[in-house]
């Protein structure tokens, strides 16, 4: 179902759109074909039970997709914190040797560079990036097995040591929340009490066919754009829309803007 993700904005609207108003049309042309309405004196009470219903559902679906707006904002968190830790630790290998200073600062300069370009695209697609997960375990096992050569290596290692942990605690996090969303149960319960909401009210007795399709098909209309909703904003990493990387953006910026004043002359 990850394909569904893959889709553009207007293809995902219009699927959903088009699945929860053609169910509509055809429950109306059922119920009516197969004289199952309503009786006239009925259709108060009917409509008593399906507002019940509706408003049941309708708080039921709110707050999931509340639950989903939260878990995003889990994410742009997890990826902020991640974007800074790993600033952080670029700027405290200023204290380390020259030749160490360089060497570790590629590195964590390649890792930016490949959540940006490898790993961001394959999350999207639900995939793991090996060459991120390579460059991460390289900058890992060289701050780990890092000797200082002097007391002042000695007095930025715990730092080095500190920052880098901060980093691969928020990458758990935002690669663990960010492809979290909503379970299989959860999805069958929205739809099946989408159709049930959406079918009741093809059993009210109207006189005619046309009011009652428009009806019907507006009110699947407003369930299908709450579905697409939820839809969009499940999985916050996955597909088209999902978080995006503008911290790390920025903190590329950021290293090339660094780089670029180290290499610049100095004014005499």
């Amino acid at each position: 179902m990850h394909w569904i993700y893959d889709l553009p904005l207007w293809a995902l609207c219009t699927l959903v759109l088009a699945l929860t108003v053609l169910y509509a049309v055809g429950a109306v042309l059922a119920v009516r074909r197969l004289r199952w309405r309503l009786d006239a004196d009925d259709n108060a009470t009917a409509a008593a039970l399906h507002a019940f219903i509706g408003v049941l559902y309708a708080v039921a679906l709110g707050l999931l997709v509340v639950s989903a707006q939260d878990d995003n904002g889990d994410v742009e968190k997890a990826v902020s914190a991640e974007a800074n830790a790993t600033g952080n630790l670029y700027r405290v290998t200023a204290g380390l040797e020259p030749a160490n200073r360089v060497r570790l600062r590629r590195e964590i300069a390649d890792y930016v560079r490949l959540v940006i370009v490898d790993e961001w695209p394959a999350t999207q697609h639900a995939r793991p990036s090996a060459a991120t997960w390579r460059a991460i375990d390289r900058l890992g096992a060289d701050v780990y097995t890092f000797v200082p050569a002097g007391a002042q290596e000695e007095r930025v290692y715990p730092q080095l040591v500190g920052e880098l942990e901060e980093v691969l605690d928020a990458r758990r996090e935002r690669l663990y929340l960010g492809q979290q969303g909503v379970g299989a149960v959860t999805w069958t319960i929205i739809v099946l009490g989408g159709m049930i909401t959406i079918g009741f009210a093809a059993f009210f007795r109207m006189g005619s066919v046309r009011p009652h399709l428009l009806l019907t098909g507006l009110a699947a209309a407003m369930f299908g754009l709450m579905l697409f909703l939820l839809l969009a904003m499940d999985h916050p990493l996955w597909g088209r829309v999902s978080i995006d990387p503008g911290p790390f953006h920025e903190l590329e910026a950021s290293f090339a803007r660094q780089q670029a004043e180290m290499s610049a002359p100095q004014p005499r």
